[in-house]
């Protein structure tokens, strides 16, 4: 993909906003190292920025940017898959094009057909738009939340990136949000993900269209894109084919993230089946002294496709410390879980390679029934009253230690804080899940896979294969207690059955021995405080895993603290 940095400030000294806003762009060039274009008003109130990874068009000239038309200005990072499609109809209707790139279809068509546009396109996006008529600035992401986009809004106006690095290079150092900080430590992956770990800094909600101008005091939600749920007449086998099939670059050699799982090895097995003239590249990652079934199995597909250039990432312990804090700046967030370093050198790994895009499996958990534990909050939602829910996770805190560092009221505050947004009378367990684990696995993909210069597609995201999946139930996805029963059925005959009927595994599999042992990720630790040595020892008594996320959360303080 590429990446994004953009303001609109009230007070404006135009040589000054010129240098910060170059710079800022500047700590996104691994998100595009093609070619980098701005956009800034004569007054130097309004600016655009963009970092070009060029991938759909052959020529990188097609794609620079900022793109214009005389209504509006626009940067845009994400790809419409269905744009040669958009393009027929808009020209239909009489809409003239000068060049050939799905970012030219995407401005026109909101130029010509509004923001509704956006529920005809099929991919992903995050886009900053000006208008050139009111003066306002607009802005938006994907209903899914593939492309990541954060802002911030203070007295001088509103600063928008891809990354928060970039906003911290012309505001000043970031300040670490403890409110955060804490709510991951009560739910885990299932905080509320507007909220980012810093102060001030919002994730853009997916889905929504945002309007901001100087007289705004905060953007306001003009617009909301939502894929709702319909089962198609097409056979979810030919939704499969289709979802993989219509992500294959047709200009650049790609790579899949094979971890041996289902997932993976469905997108494999569809892209041999599909796309027989291209051949692409499988990496899984292994671990020093340690075999596992999926990497196994990852072997066995390989050989079974045939005419697969395998590529076996070997990780061992010193891989990890040597690499940890890279991660963390990559993910812009304390490394609680260390497959991200794995996933991290995955993505190098590719961009050494030369390759520019990877397919890999996110999402198909999520909304296929992927993690059965998921159901148990599904079903604390839908049988549980408020007050019980709430009691429920004051217990977690409780047996976390965190009343050793919070009060009870204060604990009471954030819970209710992550659980406001999430009450509806439509709750359910499809919502939790998109609202909480998915944005927080799809963040981590986008920014580990954009720190080497890697777009990462995701076939499970398809919009019509999630319509799908949105109108089956719970029990039409877990059958006899068997996960994702659907798309086992619809691969039967395509997929190796020894993989098409594995039950679920962690990913990566890996041996302990492979793990950063404490006293490294102490080390790591000791330049910050924002937990004290004897806060960590007091909680690890009574919840001994919580001494390696307290840790954690201090290597990225220091982190912040040397400039992430």
């Amino acid at each position: 993909m590429c990446g994004l940095f953009a303001s609109y400030v009230k007070n404006a000294d135009k040589k000054v906003n010129k240098q910060l806003n170059l710079r800022a762009l500047d700590s996104l060039k691994h998100r595009g190292p093609d070619w980098q274009g701005a956009y800034s008003t004569r007054d130097g109130k309004v600016f655009l920025g963009h970092n070009l990874l060029s991938i759909s068009t052959t020529h990188a000239h097609e794609g620079r940017q900022p793109a214009k038309t005389d209504k509006s200005v626009m940067v845009f990072n994400g790809e419409l898959y269905n744009h040669q499609d958009l393009r027929q109809q808009l020209t239909a209707l009489g809409i003239v094009f000068d060049g050939t790139s799905d970012t030219e279809t995407l401005l026109r068509g909101i130029d010509n057909l509004g923001w509704g546009f956006l529920d005809a396109v099929e991919g992903c996006w995050a886009l900053v738009l000006h208008d050139l008529v009111s003066g306002k600035l607009f802005f938006a992401r994907d209903p899914l939340g593939e492309k990541q986009l954060i802002y911030k809004v203070d007295p001088n106006g509103l600063t928008l990136a891809s990354e928060a690095k970039a906003i911290g290079t012309v505001g000043g150092p970031l300040g670490l949000s403890g409110e955060r900080i804490f709510s991951d430590l009560v739910f885990d992956f299932f905080s509320n993900r507007e909220s980012t770990y810093f102060n001030g800094l919002k994730n853009c909600l997916p889905g929504k269209v945002y309007q901001y101008d100087p007289h705004q005091t905060a953007p306001q939600v003009i617009h909301t894109t939502r894929l709702g749920p319909n089962r198609p007449v097409t056979p979810l086998r030919r939704t499969l084919a289709h979802a993989v099939s219509s992500m294959v670059p047709e200009h650049h050699a790609h790579a899949v993230v094979l971890s041996g799982g289902l997932d993976s090895s469905i997108i494999a097995s569809l892209l041999k089946t599909e796309r027989l003239d291209q051949p692409f590249v499988a990496i899984t990652a292994a671990y020093v002294d340690g075999d596992n079934e999926d990497l196994r199995c990852a072997k066995q597909l390989a050989n079974h496709l045939g005419r697969i250039d395998h590529h076996i990432l070997q990780i061992g312990s010193d891989d990890i410390e040597q690499h940890f804090e890279a991660t963390q700046h990559a993910l812009e967030e304390p490394l609680h879980d260390q497959v991200y370093v794995a996933q991290y050198l995955i993505y190098k790994h590719i961009s050494n390679l030369g390759l520019r895009v990877a397919f890999n499996g996110q999402g198909a958990d999520e909304f296929w029934g992927g993690y059965y534990h998921h159901y148990n909050l599904q079903k604390l939602y839908r049988l549980a009253d408020h007050e019980q829910v709430i009691n429920h996770f004051h217990h977690i805190a409780e047996r976390r230690g965190l009343l050793h560092l919070l009060t009870r009221s204060e604990i009471g505050t954030l819970i209710e804080h992550n659980l406001a947004p999430r009450w509806t009378d439509s709750t359910t367990l499809q919502n939790i899940l998109m609202e909480g684990h998915l944005q927080a696995m799809l963040s981590h993909e986008d920014k580990l896979s954009m720190a080497s210069g890697v777009e990462v597609r995701l076939p499970f995201l398809n919009q019509e294969l999630v319509r799908h999946a949105l109108d089956l139930s719970n029990e039409e996805k877990v059958r006899h207690g068997i996960e994702k029963s659907p798309l086992r059925a619809a691969m039967k005959g395509i997929l190796l059955d020894q993989i098409r009927l594995r039950r679920k595994q962690a990913f990566p599999d890996a041996p302990k021995t492979a793990y950063l042992k404490l006293p490294a990720l102490q080390r790591l630790a000791a330049t910050s405080g924002f937990f004290s040595t004897s806060d960590i020892k007091h909680i690890a008594q009574a919840a001994p895993a919580m001494e390696w996320r307290m840790n954690a959360v201090n290597a990225f303080s220091g982190a912040i603290a040397r400039g992430i």
